[in-house]
Parts: structure tokens; C-alpha cells; sequence
């Protein structure tokens, strides 16, 4: 029997909450400190496309920075890129994963947008996972309002 509840282990980052791209964009997630989770996922997903024959390029990198403001790109995960409609892609580091002085992780995802009134639909969200803490659930960004566990 599992005794342990999701929101004990997971914090929720700040998200790229969803918006339609209609040229090329930079879009950030929040971070995860990586000092107070053992891990970090972080999700990105498209929806459908619209306008006249639209593409998508959309480069994701996990980013690190020791100060929560200066980002680098992490070394040791790979690049992930999506280019379909309704699509989804994740990339997940452990702390130990993370550079040497570096404490907090991001998502950044460079969407190259093309076609004619391209409508590109996209979300991303970041979670800490594996709670150094427990609740995790103290580490959620202020724009989680609500949690329900039913025990």
C-alpha cells in the first residue's frame, strides 16, 4: 500500500501557461531548485495548428543557473525537438545531473514558427520531484491555487 500522496513528493514550477505562438518565440518555464528536489520533469506540449500550411521548430533545452537569473545550458541532457501538432515532450534531470555551483533548473523552448497567419498552440510545465522535504508541495509557485488529496 502506497502511503505517500503526489503533492508530498512534487512541487509545481511556475508554467508557460498556454498561448498561441503566431511567429518565432522564446518561452521559459519556472524554475525548480534542484537543492530542494531530487529531480525535475518538465513537460512541453503543442496543440492544433492553424492558418495556411504552419510549422513548427520547436528546440527544448534544460537550462541551470546558480542564482535563479543568470541560465546556461546543461551539458549532460540532451536537446529534445517537436514539430507536430497535439504533441507532447519531456526531459527530466537529477540533481546530480545538474553543474557543478548550479542550483536551479528551467525549460526553454525556441519555437521557430513559419507558414502563412500561423496559429501554434503551446503549455509548458516544470515539477520537482523527489522532495529533499516533504510536503513538496511547500515549493509550488504562487500561481498554484488549489490541491485536493483525497485520503
Amino acid at each position: 500500500m502506497y502511503t505517500e500522496q503526489l503533492t508530498q513528493r512534487l512541487g509545481i514550477a511556475a508554467p508557460v501557461a498556454p498561448q498561441t505562438l503566431t511567429g518565432t518565440a522564446t518561452a521559459n518555464s519556472g524554475s525548480v531548485d534542484m537543492s530542494k528536489f531530487h529531480r525535475a520533469l518538465f513537460l512541453f506540449e503543442t496543440g492544433a495548428f492553424g492558418g495556411t500550411s504552419p510549422t513548427l521548430s520547436a528546440v527544448l533545452q534544460i537550462q541551470e543557473s546558480p542564482d535563479n537569473s543568470t541560465w546556461s545550458n546543461n551539458a549532460t541532457i540532451p536537446n529534445a525537438t517537436v514539430t507536430t501538432a497535439s504533441s507532447q515532450a519531456t526531459l527530466e534531470i537529477r540533481a546530480d545531473q545538474v553543474g557543478t555551483g548550479k542550483r536551479y533548473v528551467r525549460l526553454q523552448a525556441v519555437c521557430t514558427i513559419g507558414g502563412t497567419s500561423p496559429t501554434i498552440p503551446i503549455a509548458v510545465i516544470g515539477f520537482g520531484d523527489e522532495a529533499n522535504h516533504k510536503p513538496g508541495s511547500e515549493q509550488n509557485d504562487t500561481s498554484v491555487v488549489s490541491q485536493t488529496v483525497v485520503n
